[in-house]
């Protein structure tokens, strides 16, 4: 049997919506293979703070979230329809619809937003946390199991995140207290799409969980789009529209839509609360984005504090349940 990861898949089968070399839940791909997609995916979507700031120059948070969903939900109907995929499984779209809450609406808006109150790094390191909170919410909504040294692993990595951000942005002059409560919806909006997106590509797969779910917000996206649209076009910075319009073609393209099809498939085939510590490696690739895009200082404190995540990723990764 060929690796479906090299092919084009084959039509998917009346009962289940799935290619017809695939079985719900269970997937071809090793989960070896698994952890180089992920890898792959968080590279794409360290990208996104970077971008996202870009794009910040002349649209505001909203048109932002809104562009790259009405962008990727346009791609998505595109190759929904050249593929010739059936809809979804009813089983399917309650997951979907709960993921797209997510990564669809939630998330883009909040980080874009976070990113007009404090640093692109620190917003970077921020975004770490959310391996803890896409597991614990993947233990509620799926019912994952791990041993206590996954949680403690885990709970370190995160601790260390979470004193240093603190100490950091608890510096900033232009941060307030309520500014934290956004920070904590932001991870929470992320977590609660990887977890709910992963439980929809065990049935259908990675690349028509993300298609189906920006479809279905496509009409909600479409609409808010269209009534920020006039507003944006007189207040832009035309200086620097060029670049910020690329930044935001990025986030639809990839940060909303390729990126979720090797990351979806990969929580799907070797479990959430494995593939997701992959994510404490985005805040290095992240600041390493920053440094070579934004011209930004990279400190030692922080390329130091990145290997301690590693550290606890490759540690939390081995305790894994399998």
């Amino acid at each position: 049997m060929q690796n479906p990861s090299l092919t084009i898949p084959s039509p998917p089968d009346s009962r289940t919506n799935l290619p017809a070399n695939s079985k719900p839940g269970k997937f071809a791909v090793p989960v070896f293979s698994a952890v180089h997609q992920a890898l792959f995916a968080v590279m794409l979507f360290a990208l996104t703070i970077p971008m996202t700031q870009i794009a910040l120059g002349s649209f505001s948070a909203e048109f932002i979230a809104a562009s790259r969903a009405v962008i990727a939900g346009l791609t998505a109907w595109v190759v929904i329809v050249i593929n010739g995929w059936k809809r979804p499984p009813l089983q399917a779209l309650p997951w979907l619809l709960l993921a797209g809450v997510g990564v669809v609406l939630g998330f883009p808006y909040l980080l874009s937003l976070s990113l007009t109150r404090i640093p692109a790094a620190d917003m970077g390191v921020v975004l770490a946390g959310l391996p803890l909170v896409t597991s614990l919410l993947a233990t509620l909504l799926q019912g994952e199991r791990h041993p206590p040294r996954f949680w403690f692993f885990s709970i370190v990595g995160c601790s260390l995140l979470a004193g240093y951000v603190i100490t950091t942005i608890g510096a900033l002059p232009a941060f307030a207290p309520q500014h934290l409560l956004t920070l904590i919806a932001t991870l929470l909006f992320g977590g609660l799409g990887y977890s709910a997106g992963a439980k929809a590509a065990a049935m259908i797969g990675g690349w028509q969980t993300i298609c189906w779910m920006v479809v279905l917000y496509l009409p909600l996206s479409a609409l808010v789009w269209g009534s920020l649209w006039a507003t944006e076009a007189a207040h832009s910075n035309q200086q620097d529209i060029v670049e910020s319009m690329l930044a935001l073609l990025y986030l639809g393209l990839i940060s909303q839509l390729w990126g979720f099809r090797f990351w979806y498939r990969s929580l799907a085939t070797a479990g959430v609360a494995k593939i997701s510590q992959l994510q404490l490696l985005q805040p290095f690739f992240t600041l390493a984005f920053i440094s070579l895009m934004l011209r930004d200082s990279i400190t030692v404190a922080q390329l130091f504090f990145c290997a301690l995540i590693v550290l606890m990723v490759m540690c939390a990764m081995k305790s894994a349940k399998r």
